[in-house]
């Protein structure tokens, strides 16, 4: 039995789960073990996308398993699944060089396809989002995005569909306001695509966050007409509330509505909805009628003026003006709070650094049959959202004496995700307590939870933040999330203390139908976003739980690449898939490995 990956996290809702994997079972990993199949290599060294996956295509006169791969070098691969042979790989054009205006700490060599592309397999098109440098001069500050659509056969353009140039792009907020403009200049695209109601969803966070034109942006192209259907911006007035999500999605809801985060940027509930957890609608162009992206609720746990709890102080101060951080470009994952820390200043001191905590760091999973949403960001903390009503939280909302009644908008209390710590509230009305650093590190969470309807323990998710274990939950039809057990391994072991590595734990899950889940992940040695750090590839039993001596519920590694001295570079952001009896990882290293039982 086999199924398709078309998108990131499996499918719409961002599960993260292949519920029809009959092969790689628990019992047959923990046996057997797996082994490298076949090493697909590309041209690049950085991949950032995650792999995806057509069963039964044909090309030429055979039909074929195909793995689809997109690269930071602008280039898209094809290769069989089965055989390992290139099948066809396409360029989209020149990529952008390496640059710490880019990125804060600049691993990469080339920038090109961050995002992970998305199929449309009745259509036999791929679409992919490419950064490219027309001029051919590889600057960041000349180049522009475009959207791609391949023919999944060939690799070629589909007729009557080249490279859509997104720049120039405009958003008229109303309000009174100006009309904005799309510029690449600012922005980083490194969610996922999406497909709903014929189009293409693009969605945009930031390079330079210090810019006061520095928004979160999202783009709807009707690919049937190939022009650009509809836009929306994250903060029209104020700016930041970029959408990010760690290379995560947007998740479709089953009416076709479009959920996002956005990170770190102004709120007020009106044009400005940074740090939010939002619901859009997209309305296709229909006549003379122009098409639309509208704000159709939203949910918002605190903003970055409440979050600092005032300014810098003393030695975090002076030190921050003598590096002359201040003038830098703060890129979403740059994190000061970590860059302080080392730097020998106390969590007391560093006031307005604690700003950088935003929930865009995250994506939004949908759980529909329980109608709710699980998100959870930099914070560490699991917020439930009510996705049939999420709230529409207004400033006033946020205010110390109001903070209850703001939570109380959830499906549920805000609970401690990543990590637990006793004295922490997580539905704190004074959101600058949430700022920690328990046992020196932070503890994150870059990416989506994943979610499984088990057999055994009913609805299940999991998490893995930075500096932690992997964890596992399940909930119950009063939307109340329960702990069940955490792994012994943690991510970024050797990084240095305080604060510790980034980006803790890339999982995803197999299983047949209710039964037989695995857990996949990926974890670093080291921190993964200041330098090139080895990756550890595990298998877990997803519903087969331990006991610790103290009682509390153990996660059971089936397979370790450890314990076989195998080595590559970890993939920053991505995630390994299983899928027809095949674990696909991708690397840092330029390498897709394809793996299978021994």
């Amino acid at each position: 039995m086999s199924t398709d990956v078309l998108t990131r996290s499996i499918d719409l809702a961002r599960t993260g789960a292949n519920t029809v994997e009959s092969v790689l079972t628990p019992a047959a990993v923990k046996a057997r073990g797996v082994k490298v199949l076949l090493t697909l290599q590309t041209d690049d060294p950085r991949i950032e996308a995650q792999p995806l996956y057509v069963a039964g295509i044909k090309i030429g006169e055979t039909t074929r398993n195909v793995i689809y791969q997109a690269t930071m070098g602008n280039t898209v691969y094809a290769w069989d699944a089965d055989t390992g042979n290139l099948l066809w790989k396409t360029s989209l054009g020149v990529p952008i060089n390496g640059s710490a205006a880019i990125d804060a700490h600049n691993i990469n060599v080339k920038w090109g396809i961050l995002s992970t592309p998305v199929i449309d397999r009745a259509a036999g098109i791929l679409y992919a989002c490419a950064w490219i440098s027309s001029d051919g001069s590889g600057n960041w500050q000349t180049a522009q995005h475009f959207l791609a659509a391949l023919d999944l056969v060939t690799g070629k353009a589909i007729p009557g569909k080249p490279l859509l140039n997104l720049e120039g792009t405009t958003y008229d907020p109303g309000y009174g306001l100006p009309v904005l403009q799309f510029r690449s200049v600012e922005r980083k695209q490194r969610a996922a695509l999406a497909m709903v109601k014929g189009a293409v969803i693009i969605c945009f966070g930031t390079i330079t966050e210090t810019s006061k034109t520095a928004r979160g942006w999202v783009i709807a192209v009707d690919v049937s007409k190939w022009t650009i259907a509809a836009t929306w911006c994250s903060t029209a007035r104020g700016s930041g509330g970029g959408i990010w999500m760690s290379a995560g999605g947007p998740a479709i809801q089953n009416d076709d509505s479009i959920w996002v985060a956005t990170g770190n940027g102004d709120f007020d509930g009106q044009t400005d909805f940074g740090e939010s957890a939002i619901r859009l609608r997209y309305t296709p162009a229909i006549g003379q009628a122009k098409g639309s992206l509208t704000v159709a609720g939203w949910w918002t746990p605190w903003t970055d003026d409440a979050r600092t709890g005032g300014d810098l102080k003393g030695e975090a101060a002076t030190r921050l003006t003598a590096s002359a951080l201040e003038e830098l470009p703060k890129v979403s994952n740059f994190r000061l709070v970590p860059h302080l820390a080392r730097m020998g200043v106390k969590p007391k001191d560093m006031g307005a650094a604690w700003g950088d905590q935003d929930l865009g760091a995250g994506g939004i999973v949908l759980i529909e049959h329980l109608g709710i949403g699980l998100l959870s960001g930099k914070d560490g903390i699991l917020y439930t959202i009510d996705i049939t009503n999420p709230g529409e939280t207004g400033p006033t909302d946020l205010a110390p004496a109001k903070a209850a009644m703001n939570y109380a908008k959830l499906a549920a209390q805000p609970i401690l995700y990543t990590y637990f710590d006793a004295s922490v509230d997580p539905a704190t009305p004074n959101p600058a307590t949430l700022n920690e650093l328990p046992a020196n590190r932070t503890h994150h969470l870059h990416g989506t939870p994943v979610t499984w309807l088990s057999a055994i323990h009913g609805q299940m998710h999991f998490c893995g933040g930075e500096n932690g274990n992997l964890r596992a939950w399940t909930i119950g039809p009063t939307k109340v999330s329960s702990y069940l057990g955490c792994s012994v391994e943690v991510a970024s072991p050797a990084a240095p203390v305080p604060a510790g590595g980034m980006p803790g734990w890339s999982i995803s899950l197999s299983a047949n139908g209710s039964n037989d889940g695995i857990v996949w992940g990926i974890i670093p040695y080291g921190d993964a976003n200041r330098t090139l750090t080895n990756g550890r590839l595990l298998a877990y039993d997803a519903t087969n739980l331990a006991r610790y001596p103290d009682g509390s519920g153990q996660i059971v590694a089936l397979w370790d690449s450890q314990d076989w001295n195998w080595n590559f570079l970890h993939p920053k952001f991505n995630r390994p898939i299983a899928v027809a009896g095949k674990i696909i990882v991708p690397t840092y290293d330029g390498r897709v490995m394809v793996l299978g039982l021994a």
